[in-house]
């Protein structure tokens, strides 16, 4: 089996981000903020599509993003919740 390419035909890299690319993108929102994900990527110096950028941000390297496991609070709103509103 051939492993696949980590750059696709239009240029832009694929795969695991880097500490470098996380730093340059990190760098570049918190001077300029994000105005147009597509053109982003050009501005701040990355081979990623803007779509990348934007989801790195958002799940990973964004100010206050929360990750890991729910808290008991969290899971009693959560129960709550699906009891009064059901799956909807």
């Amino acid at each position: 089996m051939v492993r696949p390419p980590s750059v696709d035909s239009n240029g832009m890299k694929k795969g695991a981000w880097s500490e470098e690319e996380d730093n340059k993108l990190r760098a570049y929102i918190q001077r300029y903020g994000h105005w147009n994900w597509r053109l982003l990527p050009k501005y701040a110096g990355l081979s990623r599509c803007g779509k990348s950028c934007r989801l790195r941000w958002v799940n990973y390297l964004k100010p206050g993003a929360k990750r890991g496991n729910f808290s008991k609070q969290e899971e009693d709103l959560v129960i709550e919740l699906q009891a009064q509103l059901g799956n909807k």
